[in-house]
């Protein structure tokens, strides 16, 4: 019940929440239309989740997602944090075992990749850890209130087909003005093969119209944001905006 008291306390309507299993909830009406990931959540998980896939593909590695992960929950502090378009939590699942004062949010569409998330979080007695939330929502939508994190993780989520600017508008209007922070990892240009394979990609309707780092940058940081670092890993930017309040 724990959680549950602390999600209602950041929630814009607690009444429109209802709870699918032990510490998963959903926003969503029961007749929604199922996301895109929901059909194939164990084939993702299958190819993703191999080390090898990103060396190759995309010049990058699972271990730098869970360290960038990481820094942006350190970021929270004893705030609100929230892992926007979270999966099935392949990259970040053990930091959430470790929550101290922090209270986590994990927010996704698609539910079959939720629930192996909470399948990947739960404790030995079947329970969540403390601070944790699953949440089935749209991200592009979140149904909290304004200002209410200090910091979100949105990891490998705007390459995907998805609308990008409608998501950063969002994290803008959760996000703590003045200090809140925003993580974001995406696949760009960079000049390596894998440019052509990502323009593949796009034709084949598996991911967005590649960007440029420049232009990931000034999608996302727009006119709220204040970049304050973004470096580059063979494919993948990894980009840290704060609010500019």
């Amino acid at each position: 019940m724990t959680q549950r008291v602390t999600l209602n306390s950041i929630l814009a309507q607690p009444r429109v929440v209802r709870e699918l299993s032990a510490g998963l909830y959903t926003t969503l009406a029961t007749d929604a239309v199922a996301a895109q990931y929901d059909r194939r959540a164990g084939v993702y998980d299958a190819i993703v989740g191999r080390s090898i896939y990103h060396r190759i593909f995309w010049g990058t590695s699972a271990p730098a997602y869970a360290r960038f992960a990481r820094v942006a929950l350190e970021a929270a502090g004893d705030g609100c944090f929230a892992e926007a378009g979270c999966g099935s939590l392949l990259f970040t699942s053990p930091m959430y075992r470790e929550l101290r004062d922090t209270f986590a949010l994990l927010v996704d569409r698609s539910v079959q990749m939720l629930r192996r998330a909470r399948k990947r979080l739960s404790l030995d007695d079947g329970r969540l850890p403390d601070g944790v939330a699953v949440l089935h929502s749209d991200v592009a939508a979140m149904p909290v209130r304004p200002g209410v994190f200090s910091s979100i993780l949105c990891l490998n989520v705007l390459h995907a087909p998805c609308d990008a600017e409608a998501i950063t508008v969002e994290f803008s209007r959760t996000l703590m003005p003045g200090r809140g922070r925003l993580f974001v990892s995406s696949l760009v240009q960079s000049g390596r093969w894998s440019d052509a394979y990502m323009a593949a990609l796009h034709r084949m309707g598996e991911l967005a119209a590649p960007v440029t780092a420049d232009e990931l940058r000034t999608r996302v940081a727009g006119r709220w944001g204040v970049v304050e670092s973004m470096n580059m890993e063979g494919n993948m930017c990894f980009l840290v905006v704060r609010h500019a309040g």
